[in-house]
């Protein structure tokens, strides 16, 4: 493949040091993420919600052999300056062969902001980092570094206007962290939202995981009553257990995911709005053939009964309404058929630990090389290009 062809639909951004002092309003700056430092002298962001600082070690990580990751002692004089500076990205993508990419919100920094008891700064929040992303991140080269906006966590009526202010600045897709209404679980509430997209005709994209202003709210109260407890806040190292914990837990992020998806078709929110696309982030695909089966089993077992709200089995709005991302997934380019070719897309989760800069080109040949051309052709880009509409 080419350079031209390649779309990395998975990208982040490592929040440069000044993102709130240039973007936030002022009058909430004391409840700003703040940028401390970690046990070991490196740069950590404190946010809502934590026990401690989140050191930036695995999220500046691009070029770094794997025994060189370190989790904490990692400052910003270190990072690659492509992992929050736009322009800097784009010479990064040159050299990776990478065209254009789609470039998604630091997750902990916007639940900073989506789970506060305050509507005006949960606002505020998502404000600053929209316009940081529009503005100056993906300023260089909008063509090439395609942000995602954000979609407030303050009910159904934000959520749509959102999207549409999103439309009118040009934005080809937009991110949810919770349902649209703010409930745990999906619900017709949520229905205006599908709508405007819809009507906007924007992509809606889910990074991994949503969670309701009120479960971030009670996460933190359960932290910061823990916290009191102990008389003391946690700043402290990690032990080789709590390492062990963290990193086995990386392995299986993707695990409410099925959980998404089966509401979104079985709700029969796809059958409403039939031109709705979703796409599932860093989620992998490699176990979705078998989950396709599965959801279609039960909905024929079951739909006599049931009174489901659809009229064709799941794995039809999965193929017409959904898709994917996987970073290494080899898996799922065996399973690509049963998947949907046309329902997978490469990223390389750029500044993340999971990324394998500069050889993305070599990654891409290795996993799907010995794939038709055509079909490597559109889960390396041509995916990407027809569900966020590049080409237009």
């Amino acid at each position: 493949m080419v350079a031209q062809d390649i779309v990395d639909a998975d990208t982040h951004i490592l929040e440069p040091p000044d993102i709130w002092q240039t973007w936030l309003r002022a009058a909430f700056l004391d409840k700003a993420p703040r940028l401390v430092k970690d046990d070991e002298g490196g740069d950590a962001w404190l946010f809502a919600g934590a026990a401690g600082p989140d050191p930036i070690g695995l999220v500046a990580t691009p070029g770094k052999p794997y025994d060189q990751f370190r989790w904490t002692g990692v400052t910003y004089d270190e990072a690659r300056k492509g992992c929050y500076d736009g322009a800097a990205r784009l010479g990064d993508m040159d050299a990776d062969g990478v065209a254009a990419a789609l470039v998604f919100a630091p997750q902990r920094t916007i639940g900073h902001f989506l789970g506060d008891e305050d509507d005006a700064f949960v606002l505020a929040g998502v404000d600053a980092y929209n316009n940081f992303l529009t503005e100056q991140f993906c300023a260089p080269d909008p063509d090439r570094l395609i942000g995602l906006a954000q979609i407030p966590s303050t009910g159904i009526d934000d959520a749509a206007d959102y999207v549409r202010k999103a439309a009118a600045n040009g934005t080809r897709g937009v991110v949810i962290s919770c349902w649209p209404s703010g409930g745990d679980s999906i619900s017709e509430a949520d229905d205006p939202f599908w709508a405007a997209a819809s009507e906007a005709g924007l992509t809606v994209a889910i990074h991994i995981n949503m969670i309701s202003r009120r479960a971030r709210q009670a996460t933190r109260k359960a932290i910061e009553a823990s916290a009191s407890k102990r008389k003391t806040a946690v700043y402290g190292g990690r032990s080789a257990r709590a390492n062990a914990k963290a990193v086995g837990g990386l392995a299986g992020v993707f695990s409410t995911v099925p959980s998404t998806i089966a509401q979104l078709i079985f709700t029969g929110t796809f059958e409403r709005f039939p031109d709705l696309f979703v796409l599932m982030v860093e989620t992998g695909v490699g176990w979705i053939a078998h989950f396709l089966e599965q959801m279609d089993d039960r909905y024929w077992r079951n739909r006599s009964w049931g009174e489901i709200p659809i009229a064709e089995p799941p794995s039809f709005y999965w193929h017409r309404n959904m898709a994917a991302t996987f970073i290494g997934d080899r898996a799922g380019i065996a399973t690509r058929h049963g998947v949907g070719v046309e329902n997978m897309l490469w990223s390389s989760d750029y500044p993340h630990h999971g990324n394998d800069w500069p050889y993305s080109r070599k990654v891409i040949s290795e996993m799907m090389g010995h794939i038709d051309t055509a079909e490597r052709e559109l889960i390396a880009g041509g995916n990407a290009r027809r569900i966020l509409k590049l080409d237009r």
